[in-house]
């Protein structure tokens, strides 16, 4: 007779016995994957077990047997096997039988025992069930009903035991208690219970509910509690915006935090501990956290070691550690990062830097070592691009500024791929050194595709300036002008023009006030060049106040960053250059005798074409929300037609990031100024209008600047200044932020200031998930100083969405 088990250990006795326990998953969306693994061991371990194992050929199932099953009908478990009575016994057909069975986490443990009767084989299975969960209950638990608690508990009555998945269960349990502010609220079971009687019995002890009212820092002279308390994820009771949760969990990881934080800050000997006290209204808590901070550490000496390349001045010139100054982590981890950029631009694609730590014989000093192992230099071998099914591979190549035999730069195939990510037609892209060929190193650049790269999206937007507005947006972000269809159902069903890294959009807007339809198309590099090209054509209705406006044109623009060798200016380099033409018929209709004769003058169709030069400098971090660097803009138009004039406008905006919570969540101050003047004489449709968001807020959608008519409508100016200074700061996660801002500026109908405007506020900015992102701008301001003929709006906002 021959046993093979599935247990926890080899055995041998006569015959080879094989053991294992295959656990089920503990949540039910990781049990695929933990099923995916225990396959793979298995047959790992399976194909170890020595030949010897197998029975002979030629022998047939003559019985097949499940012994120790209790539940378990004999049907049911026959129906999970492929071993049959008459077919030919087959080792691995057993081995899987095993799998198989262990699989549907019924079962504890498989023993499968073969005993051979002339050709005949009788399989045996020694089945050991799970014991059955026959009901949950829940004791002790008042704020939270049954159906609450049993919504966070991963299995049911009526399946398999499982104390993993009873555990996750006592966990998400006691995590909904501390998000409901029973900090103090513990949760328990028995597993022996569970197994002896089928009862999965939860004993809650709720507690008081408490919230955090106040964090306390203690002995800290160095640095201040500001700073301290955006080292720490426990937060303090906050009306409606926070609940001020307590967990003693997090206060503990806190203080752990607060710790390697001072001696990241160069105070190697500080210690922190906590203690909890209660607040002046019951309920309250203050978190206490008691700081050693110990005298900081100074870098006595800075060694470099293993440096050929670069001289020891060189190295150290790139340091921001210096000897006499505190000795800071970050310091050293950016010194460590600096030194490997400049190895990765001269080749030394794997150089690895070593920095040491060592106490000095005197005290309060340390001495840092930087060891640089360089590497060999390589240059660039072949640039392979791989995982682009659609993408031409030109599209992909263009992005690395780099060729074969040229020295490996990692600087420029970490801008490689920004550039790719940036293009937004990949949901993933890497650029990585591969090969061993001594002194070369290929370029893999290795991308994925989305599945499909057409969105055709229907949103909607509610603002104060323009009323409700629909969407409906066929966006192509991979666009191939030159694939064109070859049957209709290739271009019905969007597989044609792909593949140029061009885009098309084609998008309907009605609305209440404003209708508009666009089409746009984009060419990133024009004759494979890096000059961008953008062609749109573009219908829009407007409702304004006096006259309807109607405009029907064209424009069409080219593109580029200009850097050295594309100007001799070195003072625009890295800055985009773009020239741009546009012609457009303009009507303007619905007028009467009283409004201003600048309407009147203009009613009917006007013809409109001009040229624009502008120039812009984005240092920003980020396009959505920067929180670092600046943008300058400057433009200059020249229009010509019916009418002669031009526009030249600067716009300037600052970002400043005053503060990061433990959750990298940034409290941002944002500068901006725009302005524009208008030399000659241009229609009142052309002019400069102010008020509403995006503007002078407090005020109307252009309810700021010069009016005119017997309605006093505003007609606009040949002047614009406007300026704003606005702090956003995190509410709730990265859904909610609140703002505070003041407003300022004025439209003139000449070169000159009359009157200033200015206002304050507060508002929100929230991003809710309903049928995709759904962004909300909120804001409430007043006017603090004003003309008698501006329009006030105290609360303006934006909300929109996609379908």
């Amino acid at each position: 007779m021959r046993a093979v088990r599935l247990d926890s250990m080899w055995t041998t006795s006569g015959h080879i016995r094989l053991a294992t326990t295959v656990k089920q998953a503990i949540l039910v969306k990781r049990r695929r994957v933990c099923e995916a693994l225990s396959r793979a061991l298995l047959a790992t371990i399976l194909m170890a077990v020595p030949a010897a194992m197998a029975q002979p050929s030629g022998a047939v199932v003559g019985e097949v047997r499940f012994e120790g099953a209790v539940r378990s009908t004999h049907a049911y478990m026959l129906s999970l096997i492929e071993s049959r009575v008459e077919a030919a016994f087959d080792q691995d057909t057993l081995d899987g039988d095993i799998v198989r069975l262990l699989r549907t986490g019924k079962f504890l443990s498989v023993t499968a025992d073969t005993q051979r009767d002339g050709d005949r084989v009788t399989v045996i299975f020694q089945i050991s069930e799970r014991p059955r969960v026959m009901a949950i209950l829940y004791e002790g638990n008042r704020l939270l009903d049954d159906k609450t608690l049993a919504e966070q508990v991963p299995i049911a009555p009526g399946e398999a035991f499982d104390a993993f998945a009873a555990r996750e269960g006592r966990d998400n349990i006691l995590s909904l208690y501390r998000d409901k502010g029973m900090g103090y609220a513990s949760v328990a079971w028995d597993a022996n219970r569970a197994r002896d009687t089928g009862e999965l019995v939860y004993t809650i002890e709720e507690g008081p509910k408490v919230r955090v009212r106040e964090l306390i820092f203690e002995g800290n002279r160095a640095i201040a509690d500001k700073k301290l308390k955006q080292q720490v994820r426990t937060r303090t009771a906050l009306w409606i915006f926070r609940a001020g949760a307590f967990d003693a969990g997090v206060v503990t990881d806190d203080a752990a935090d607060l710790q390697r934080f001072y001696r990241r800050e160069g105070f190697l000997d500080a210690k922190v501990s906590y203690r909890i006290e209660p607040g002046g209204v019951s309920g309250d808590l203050h978190v206490v956290f008691t700081i050693e901070e110990g005298e900081p550490y100074v870098i006595e000496t800075v060694q470099i070691e293993g440096n050929t390349v670069f001289s020891d001045d060189e190295v150290r010139g790139m340091l921001a550690s210096r000897t006499q100054e505190i000795v800071k982590q970050g310091h050293l981890d950016a010194d460590t990062a600096a030194i490997q950029k400049a190895y990765g631009e001269r080749g030394h694609v794997y150089c690895a830097v070593r920095t040491q730590r060592v106490f000095s014989e005197s005290p309060g000093l340390v001495a840092i070592t930087f060891t640089i192992d360089e590497g060999e230099a390589v240059t660039v071998g072949r640039i392979v691009v791989r995982g682009n099914q659609t993408t031409q591979d030109k599209v992909v190549r263009r992005a690395l500024d780099l060729y074969p035999a040229d020295i490996f730069n990692l600087t420029r195939t970490k801008e490689a791929e920004q550039r790719l990510q940036a293009m937004a037609l990949f949901d993933r892209a890497s650029v990585m050194a591969v090969g061993d060929e001594p002194g070369v190193r290929d370029i893999l650049i290795d991308v994925v595709e989305p599945e499909s790269s057409n969105n055709l999206v229907f949103g909607f937007g509610v603002t104060s300036n323009s009323g409700l507005v629909g969407s409906v947006l066929l966006d192509i972000k991979n666009f191939d002008i030159q694939d064109r269809p070859r049957s209709l159902t290739e271009l019905f069903k969007l597989r044609a023009f792909h593949g140029a890294g061009q885009r098309m959009r084609i998008e309907l807007q009605p609305g209440t006030e404003l209708n508009r339809f666009r089409v746009d198309f984009t060419e990133p590099y024009l004759f494979d060049q890096p000059l961008r090209f953008d062609l749109s054509f573009y219908h829009f209705t407007r409702q304004r106040e006096g006259y309807d406006e109607r405009r029907t044109g064209a424009s069409a623009s080219f593109g580029q960053r200009l850097v050295g060798g594309i100007t001799p200016w070195s003072l625009f380099e890295d800055w985009y250059g773009e020239l741009s033409f546009r012609a457009e018929a303009v009507d303007v209709d619905d007028a009467d005798i009283f409004d201003d004769r600048s309407v009147r003058d203009v009613q009917g169709g006007n013809l409109l074409a001009s040229s624009k030069a502008t120039l812009v400098r984005d240092r920003t971090d980020s396009r959505f929300l920067p929180s670092s660097g600046d943008r300058l803009t400057a433009s200059y138009e020249q229009f010509v037609g019916d009418f002669n004039f031009g526009k030249i406008r600067l716009n300037y905006a600052r970002h400043f990031t005053l503060r990061t919570d433990a959750e990298e969540r940034k409290s941002i101050l944002s500068l901006r100024i725009n302005s524009g003047f208008i030399v000659g004489d241009a229609p009142i449709f052309e002019n400069f209008y102010a008020g509403g968001i995006g503007s002078i807020r407090g005020f109307d959608f252009r309810g700021v600047g010069p009016r005119g008519g017997l309605s006093r409508d505003p007609i606009g100016g040949k002047l614009l200044l406007t300026t704003s200074a606005e702090y956003s700061f995190p509410l709730i996660g990265e859904m909610l932020r609140g703002v505070v801002f003041t407003d300022m500026g004025t439209v003139e109908e000449d070169f000159e200031l009359t009157t200033w405007r200015a206002s304050v506020g507060v508002g929100i900015r929230m991003t809710v998930n309903m049928f995709g992102p759904l962004p909300i701008e909120i804001d409430f301001a007043a006017p603090i100083s004003r003309d008698a003929d501006d329009e006030d709006r105290v609360f303006s906002f934006f909300i929109g969405g996609t379908l």
